[in-house]
C-alpha cells in the first residue's frame, strides 16, 4: 500500500500542511483540501474515489476544483464518500449555485461530475483492492477517521479529533495494522484551544497512542503552521520510538 501526503504549499518544498489530502495507491483520496491543486493534472484524473473525513475547509477546499478539473462529458466520474452531515453541508454551503454550481443536481440532470455515496460509521466500503472503514471521531463537527486495508496491510488515518475511544477499540487488534497517521495540532500550552477546536496536543496524542497498545509506525500530521516548531519539539520530547513527523510530498509504503 502506498500513501502520499499531498503538499499544500506553492513555491518550493515545505514541511507545513495548510490543507489536508492524502492519496492511496494513486487512485483513492482521503480528504480534498489540496486535491484540486495536484499536478500534473493526470494525477488528478487517476483519482476515482474521494473519502471526506468532515466538512471543514482545510479538508474540502479544493473539492469543487477537482471535480471540474477531471470532468468528462461521459458517464464516468469520481465517487465522493461522506457522512450525511458532510453531504448536508456540501449541498447547503458549497454546491449551492452561489459558492459553486450545484454539481450534485447537475450530475443528475446531465453527464455526472460526481457520484455521491453516504458513509456510515463502522460500515466498510470496498474500492478495488482496498477496504475502507470509517469510524466516528470527536470533533466540533461530525468527523470520521478511516481504516484502510488490503490483503496484506492496514493503515489508519485519525485526524481532527479530541480524545476518543471507538476507533482505537476497532483497530488495535487488526493483525495487519502497520501505521497510524495521527494529528497533533497545537502545543501543550494551548491545550485550552485544542479542546475548544476539537484537536490534540502532543500530550493528548501520547495518551491516545497508549490506547492502541501496539508498536506500529506513528506518523504525525495536521500540525498548525503557526505552532509547527513548538509542536514538533514537544513531539520529539515524547521519545516515542516509532514516531515520525509527516512529510508533505513523501510517499509512505507499507
Amino acid at each position: 500500500m502506498k500513501i502520499q501526503l499531498i503538499p499544500s504549499a506553492v513555491g518550493g518544498a515545505s514541511d507545513l500542511q495548510f490543507l489536508m489530502t492524502c492519496v492511496v495507491n494513486d487512485c483513492v483520496a482521503i480528504d480534498a483540501g489540496c486535491l484540486g491543486y495536484l499536478a500534473p493534472l493526470e494525477r488528478q484524473r487517476r483519482i476515482e474515489h474521494v473519502f471526506l473525513s468532515h466538512s471543514h475547509a482545510d479538508h474540502i477546499a479544493s473539492l469543487p476544483l477537482f471535480l471540474d478539473n477531471v470532468y468528462k462529458p461521459t458517464s464516468e466520474c469520481p465517487t465522493v464518500y461522506a457522512s450525511p452531515a458532510v453531504w448536508d453541508c456540501l449541498r447547503q454551503d458549497v454546491f449551492n449555485d452561489r459558492i459553486w454550481p450545484d454539481l450534485v443536481r447537475l450530475s443528475r440532470e446531465e453527464t455526472p461530475f460526481l457520484r455521491p455515496v453516504f458513509l456510515e460509521s463502522g460500515k466498510t466500503v470496498t474500492v478495488g483492492s482496498l477496504r475502507i472503514t470509517p469510524y466516528a471521531l470527536q470533533h466540533v463537527v461530525a468527523t470520521m477517521g478511516f481504516l484502510i486495508e488490503d490483503d496484506r496491510t492496514a493503515v489508519a488515518t485519525v485526524w481532527d479529533t479530541l480524545p476518543t475511544d471507538g476507533i482505537w477499540e476497532h483497530i488495535r487488534d487488526n493483525p495487519r495494522l502497520r501505521a497510524v497517521f495521527l494529528e497533533a495540532s497545537f502545543p501543550n500550552s494551548f491545550d485550552w484551544l485544542a479542546r475548544k477546536a476539537g484537536h490534540l496536543t502532543p500530550e493528548l496524542l501520547s495518551r491516545e497512542w497508549r490506547k492502541l497498545r501496539r508498536d506500529v509506525a506513528l506518523i504525525v500530521v495536521h500540525i498548525k503552521p503557526a505552532f509547527y516548531d513548538a509542536v514538533t519539539d514537544e513531539l520529539e520530547a515524547l521519545n516515542l520510538p516509532t514516531l515520525q513527523i509527516g512529510q508533505p510530498g513523501k510517499t509512505y509504503e507499507f
